[in-house]
């Protein structure tokens, strides 16, 4: 319903956008997958199809476990890729490049029908929207977001925006035209709402065109009624969203335990945030490969206003910023609805919920503002006398986006040239010394006399030394010497548990330590007492989930023979709150079918104590229970 009609005369600029984005993207198409690609994709065993039926999608579709409804339309994707090319991130890069390639023919669509509204500045030569939806393609930051495979989630809900974009601005000018233009406006709903099977960030929606009728639409219709009804929604959906805001997002992220995984506070967290935005606007306006990180879990916390001082600063060219945009419009609307689609992106990055300070891919669509803000600005400049002038500024920078784009995919498409790459750039992210040094190690092909194997080693030991770093550097030094017969240090478990023991609790100390589990599982010879010290250290600190309890107690049971203690790790995932009936009930019947009887009892006790179990669920007639 919302595909933009392109007409003939504009099919050469749309074949020119995709012309410039397969080619600025395609020398990072033989990378490899990276960081949280791992465990949302890779690893990931509800992705790997059994066969082509209901229940295997099904399973796919629930692939991602955060959210109350996970992620469908990129899981469904994912599990496709890997029926297709098993696990080369080629075929998941390239359906990612084509979901981008898309969102480009639609952000020129968008462009065009913005650049024609009245008091967008007209008439704007035919070239503008190409150049914009160009630049936008290709621009260097948006590489993090579509050679980052696990990113296709945000490409996703974004082209459900754009296309609710574009149906909601074709309803708003039936109205202002006198025609009823309500299905569409609908239309716009329920395009991102399918948006939110891609991730979470398409519900800004309503934002985006909230932006579009303070700036260019103006609430404008013929009809008296639509007007009103279109205000009052607004003001409905505003105050609905305020409330929703204070009453439970709020409330939930000021809870003691919101931020327990974390190194900063909320307030430290929206502090950081004046600083984090402005790095933004500088990535966008200049994008120099110096600037662009990727890793970003060493960037600085803001303690205070003044510590450092560059957060107030940051803070007053926010407000400086916000104020422009309301004073510019009337004077250049254009500009002020980039302003404000820059913020309105970040509305949920940047706010009181808990994630990580700092990430490329908030960009995506964010930098389609900045474009539209500085195109925007031009029209208040003195009119230019040459075109030519106007066209060739345009093409140098369109050139020069695309040069350095073309350059940084190309690093991307070298796993160990993009791993050195990002050490070089930043030496102090722990994230990034450890890719290099799990790579070094898989060149090596755990070969101890492969100058690979020293290379990996040096690197474990200098990120593990890192201010800050996780376990992952002690993990991997302790996993080598497991797999190889090399000299094991018995400081690196001494470290590993020490930081366990210290620093905040957060995804990567929990992987360090499950991970280890797990290999033991797979047969890899550990230290049983020194891994069982780990585990327990990381319950005391933090509860984790059932599964990782039911790992560790697995653990104790097969490995230690401490019936005690796998009990005591049973009853912590039997009284956590995401247990169910039915895992409850899987793990008594493998206690069952293992010969456990003493630590089946305990469990049934526990399950029953917890309303976990029904009357239906018992052993076994031949079960005996302690």
């Amino acid at each position: 319903m919302t595909s933009p009609e392109i007409p003939r005369s504009g099919i050469v600029p749309a074949l020119l956008v995709l012309f410039a984005c397969v080619l600025a993207y395609f020398p990072g198409l033989q990378g490899g997958f990276l960081f949280d690609d791992f465990p949302n994709i890779v690893t990931n065993t509800r992705l790997q199809l059994e066969s082509w039926d209901f229940e295997s999608f099904k399973r796919a579709a629930q692939a991602y476990a955060p959210g109350m409804y996970g992620r469908p339309l990129a899981t469904l994707g994912f599990a496709l890729d890997f029926a297709i090319g098993g696990k080369d991130a080629w075929v998941f890069k390239v359906h990612s490049l084509t979901i981008h390639c898309i969102n480009s023919l639609l952000v020129l669509a968008l462009v065009r029908r913005l650049l024609a509204l009245p008091g967008a500045g007209s008439p704007w030569p035919t070239w503008v929207a190409p150049a914009i939806a160009t630049l936008w393609a290709i621009h260097p930051l948006q590489v993090s977001t579509v050679l980052y495979v696990v990113q296709r989630m945000e490409m996703l809900a974004t082209l459900f925006v754009l296309l609710a974009l574009l149906a909601y601005l074709r309803g708003r000018q039936l109205q202002q035209q006198g025609s009823q233009g309500w299905a569409w406006l609908v239309g716009s709903g329920v395009l991102a709402a399918i948006g939110l099977l891609g991730k979470e960030t398409a519900v800004l929606f309503p934002a985006f065109a909230l932006v579009l009728e303070l700036t260019l639409l103006g609430f404008r219709a013929q009809s008296a009624g639509s007007r009103r009804l279109l205000i009052g929604a607004y003001v409905a959906a505003t105050l609905a969203g305020l409330v929703v805001f204070l009453a439970v997002v709020l409330p939930a992220q000021l809870a003691p335990e919101a931020y327990a995984l974390r190194d900063f506070t909320l307030a430290e967290r929206l502090l950081t945030q004046l600083r984090v935005l402005p790095l933004y606007l500088g990535q966008m306006l200049l994008p120099l490969p110096d600037s662009l990180l990727f890793y970003y879990d060493n960037y600085p916390v803001s303690r205070g206003l003044l510590d450092p001082a560059t957060t107030l600063a940051g803070g007053i060219l926010l407000l400086g910023l916000l104020g422009a945009a309301f004073g510019l419009r009337r004077r250049a609307p254009l500009a002020s609805l980039g302003i404000l689609w820059f913020f309105a992106s970040h509305l949920l990055t940047s706010n009181v919920i808990n994630l990580e300070l700092v990430f490329e891919h908030r960009n995506y669509f964010a930098l389609l503002g900045v474009l539209l803000a500085l195109l925007g600005l031009t029209t208040l400049l003195p009119k230019a006398a040459d075109e030519k002038l106007a066209r060739l500024a345009t093409g140098a920078l369109v050139l020069g986006f695309g040069i350095l784009c073309v350059l940084r995919a190309a690093t991307w498409g070298n796993p160990l040239l993009l791993a050195t790459d990002m050490v070089a750039r930043n030496p102090e992210s722990p994230r990034a010394s450890s890719d290099l040094a799990t790579l070094y190690v898989a060149m090596s092909d755990s070969n101890p006399g492969s100058p690979f194997f020293s290379f990996g080693m040096m690197e474990f030991e200098r990120g593990a030394a890192l201010p800050h770093s996780s376990p992952l550097p002690e993990q991997g030094l302790i996993l080598m010497a497991a797999t190889t017969g090399i000299a094991l240090d018995e400081a690196w478990w001494d470290s590993l548990v020490e930081k366990i023991r210290t620093r905040p609790i957060s995804p990567q100390e929990i992987m360090a330590v499950t991970g280890l589990v797990q290999q033991r599982f797979e047969g890899i010879e550990l230290d049983d007492r020194r891994l069982a010290e780990a585990y327990l250290a990381l319950i005391d600190r933090n509860p984790l989930s059932p599964g990782a309890h039911v790992l560790f107690a697995n653990h104790a049971m097969t490995y230690l023979g401490d019936e005690a203690l796998a009990v005591r790790l049973f009853e912590g995932a039997l009284d956590h709150p995401a247990m169910t009936t039915d895992y409850a009930a899987r793990i008594l019947g493998g206690l069952v079918m293992d010969g456990r009887t003493t630590i089946a009892g305990a469990v049934e006790a526990r399950a029953r104590h917890n309303q976990l179990l029904g009357l239906a669920d018992t052993a076994p007639e031949n079960e005996t229970t302690e």
